[in-house]
């Protein structure tokens, strides 16, 4: 089989009520746009019917590869999407959200600047992007990405969000530790500080139908420890 163009990484921790939609959309975007793609579905330790729907899609439709992280010692989102990359075959790669709060409408948006910078950012914060989040969230997000911005020198308005296109072969060449959420800041930074180039396109956010669980604590921590470790790379080598 020939390699892909793109490879979708998506990470799912009992996600029942819209893995199904959220693979047919994103195979239907594939085949609407003719784009050559893939999915690498992590199907990360969930204990509903994640991955028993998950297996029935790729059943139907051997683009899409599910990978069952049952028996694997770490459940966290980093060690989940770090093992997506590695199995990943495109030249490009999106991480996506399985709540929807990416949509997959949104992958062609990214897609048509892929040969304008390293890094393509589905961004919330810049000039046309919209973010349906609480205000307590969006104080948080908001100036969490400031500070970030200020001590990385970048005029990237949205480091914190998981919806970015990277070239493969950027992401093959560090050496990522994250566990949490942090993984993202941790690519962005990385790849900054070895010269890589970022863009923004405008997307729209859309708030999952769900309560939020978030630990604002944790998150805030899982954030910060790769921007201190940049830091220390970056000035300390």
């Amino acid at each position: 089989m020939a390699k892909p163009e793109l490879s979708v990484v998506v990470s799912a921790l009992n996600e029942e009520k819209t893995v199904r939609s959220v693979l047919e959309q994103i195979l239907r975007v594939f085949d609407n746009y003719k784009i050559n793609g893939e999915i690498i579905f992590m199907d990360n330790h969930s204990t509903d019917r994640t991955g028993i729907l998950a297996d029935k899609a790729a059943k139907k439709d051997k683009r899409a590869r599910v990978i069952h992280r049952i028996n694997r010692p770490n459940t966290d989102l980093g060690s989940s999407l770090r093992e997506g990359f590695a199995n990943a075959r495109g030249k490009y790669l999106i991480i996506m959200d399985c709540d929807l709060s990416h949509s997959p409408d949104e992958i062609p948006n990214l897609l048509k600047h892929k040969n304008e910078a390293d890094i393509i950012i589905g961004s919330r914060y810049t000039k046309g992007g919209k973010a349906d989040m609480s205000l307590k969230r969006s104080i948080i997000s908001r100036s969490f990405n400031l500070m970030t911005k200020i001590i990385a020198g970048t005029n990237v308005n949205d480091i914190t969000t998981g919806f970015k296109l990277y070239k493969k072969e950027v992401l093959d060449k560090l050496k990522l530790t994250s566990t949490g959420f942090g993984l993202h800041v941790e690519i962005f930074l990385k790849a900054i500080n070895k010269g890589c180039k970022a863009i923004e396109v405008p997307i729209h956010y859309q708030r999952a139908d769900k309560k939020s669980t978030l630990n604002y604590r944790k998150q805030f921590l899982s954030y910060a420890k790769p921007v201190l470790s940049a830091l220390k790379e970056k000035y300390f080598g």
